[in-house]
Order: structure tokens, then C-alpha cells, then sequence
């Protein structure tokens, strides 16, 4: 574990980007309003949580569970809802669970995909065609496919997102919590219009692997940004290209791998889901909470 911390150091070090332009640093003073329903990323993020649990306490959880199951060959789990009376199946990808899938995190190379015809995450394309293989016979395709998983699993259900729509399945949602990057190049812009993804402030992995020119790996989707109490920032994709997760705030120093959790993630949006939540710039200054009131 101490190995795979200090390597995760060297990474974010080898790919931070340098400083803002002053431009553009203005323009992250000031916000586009966005309504964002935490109630429904809280649907999400109930899920991905519990992805890590037993199958046994999966089941019993989510009754409308119809596939539960870990593919041994990657040692990957993942569940599948069908609800029949809201017309939703849901499929949940559990994150990094093992030493294994820690590597996988870090691994940064990157292979051609027969499917998308794009460079993929070597790992994360690997786990991703075990489940989907899998999973082939327990979706239907009259049904809207709603895709959600931390971490690991957040990579792993953007491919599969991705996957499902060339072949012709309805996917209606997506919603990752700490996704690594898996690509650099676009998927499908109609996977990317029903995606959200979803950061902590703090948290280290979303900035894995870094962007090198061998591997210019990207993220391609907006995203949401998890601050304190009511607060969150929202980037649209062009925004959150040019800072990535990690620019300003998120400073080398100041990486958390606790903010990584999905503990950590789903209180942090239950909160904002059951009291309400404030859209703030990027560049809103922490010191002035204490002026503001905000706790």
C-alpha cells in the first residue's frame, strides 16, 4: 500500500498543469447558474456505496435486484435493478475494492477499442468487457439503462455506457463519484449528454492518470465539484478540461485519499440533497466562509 501511495505521488506530480491564465482565472470567479438535483445524485451514490457490500446485503437492500454477481476472472462486482413499474433498469459497478484493482487505477496504458474506435484504459476496458459480456442477457433493450459506480467503477461504467449505446440499448443516466480518466479521446457525445460526474474536493483519483503527451489522457464530461455543507461548483466540460481536477485548489499538498471514499461522498451529498445546496465560482475563497456563515 505504501508503494502504490508513493507512486500515486509521482504520477500526480509528473502531470499537474501549470498555472491559469489570468483570463480565464476570471472567469472562474463568476458562475453560470445550474440546477442540480442532489435528491437523484443521492439515488446514485446510495448505490455505489453499496456495491461494496455482500451480494447477500446487495439483494436484500435493493429487492428489485435481478443480477448480482463478482466476475472472478477481474474481480469485479456489479448489480442490476429492473423496475418494472417506473420503466428503469439500473446497473451498479463497484470501485476499488483489492490490490488488484488498486493497480488497475494507476496502470496508464492505453489500447485501442474495437468498439468505440478509441484509445481505452487497458484495465478498466478489460473489466468493463467482462461485464458487459455478462450482462448482455440480463438488460433489456425496451427499457431505459440507468449506469452509476465509484472510483474503478465510475471508469468502468462510462465504457459501458458507451458499449451499450453502439449496440442499441436506451442509456438514459449516468452518474460516476471519483472517476479516473479511462480515454483521451471523446466518447460518443450522446453517452456524454446524460453524464455526471461527480468530485470531491479534495479527492486524489479523478486526476489519474495524468495527462503526459504519450498518454494525454482527459476527462470529457462536466462536473460537479463537492465542497463544504450547501456548497458546489459546477464546470461544463470545456471548463473542466482546461483546469482538470487538481489546478488550483487542489494542490499537490492538499490531496486527500480519505476524501475518495464513498462514505465520505454520500455524506457529503445527502447533505446538500436533505438541507439544500448553494452554487459557488471555482475560484470562491475558502477564508471567506467565516464571513458568509457557512459552517
Amino acid at each position: 500500500m505504501i508503494v502504490s501511495k508513493l507512486y500515486l505521488c509521482f504520477m500526480l506530480m509528473s502531470g499537474c498543469a501549470g498555472d491559469l491564465s489570468q483570463s480565464f482565472e476570471q472567469s472562474l470567479t463568476i458562475i453560470t447558474p445550474q440546477r442540480i438535483d442532489f435528491a437523484e445524485i443521492n439515488y446514485y451514490a446510495i448505490r455505489s456505496k453499496s456495491a461494496y457490500d455482500p451480494i447477500d446485503d446487495i439483494r436484500r437492500a435493493f429487492p428489485l435486484t435481478t443480477h448480482a454477481v463478482t466476475i472472478k476472472s477481474v474481480n469485479v462486482r456489479y448489480f442490476i435493478e429492473t423496475d418494472l413499474i417506473n420503466n428503469r433498469q439500473t446497473l451498479t459497478v463497484r470501485g476499488t475494492a483489492v490490490k488488484q484493482n488498486v493497480w488497475e487505477d494507476i496502470e496508464t496504458t492505453l489500447v485501442p477499442d474495437s468498439i468505440l474506435g478509441i484509445p481505452l484504459h487497458r484495465g478498466f476496458q478489460r473489466d468493463a468487457t467482462a461485464i458487459f459480456d455478462d450482462s448482455i442477457s440480463h438488460i433489456r433493450k425496451d427499457m431505459p439503462l440507468h449506469i452509476t459506480g465509484h472510483s474503478l467503477g465510475g471508469a468502468v461504467a462510462m465504457i459501458l455506457a458507451a458499449y451499450y449505446d453502439k449496440r442499441g440499448y436506451k442509456v438514459a443516466r449516468l452518474v460516476t463519484f471519483g472517476q479516473p480518466k479511462f480515454t483521451s479521446e471523446p466518447p460518443p457525445e450522446k453517452v456524454l449528454s446524460v453524464t455526471t460526474r461527480v468530485v470531491n474536493d479534495l479527492d486524489v483519483v479523478p486526476m489519474i492518470p495524468p495527462h503526459t503527451l504519450a498518454r494525454p489522457y482527459e476527462h470529457f464530461s462536466s462536473e460537479i465539484i463537492l465542497r463544504d455543507g450547501s456548497d458546489f461548483v459546477f464546470l461544463d466540460e470545456h471548463d473542466a478540461k482546461r483546469i482538470s481536477v487538481g489546478d488550483f485548489w487542489r494542490n499537490i499538498t492538499d490531496f486527500s485519499l480519505k476524501e475518495h471514499h464513498m462514505d465520505d461522498y454520500l455524506s457529503n451529498i445527502k447533505g446538500k440533497a436533505e438541507i439544500g445546496s448553494r452554487q459557488i465560482p471555482y475560484l470562491f475563497k475558502r477564508e471567506t466562509k467565516a464571513v458568509v456563515g457557512i459552517n
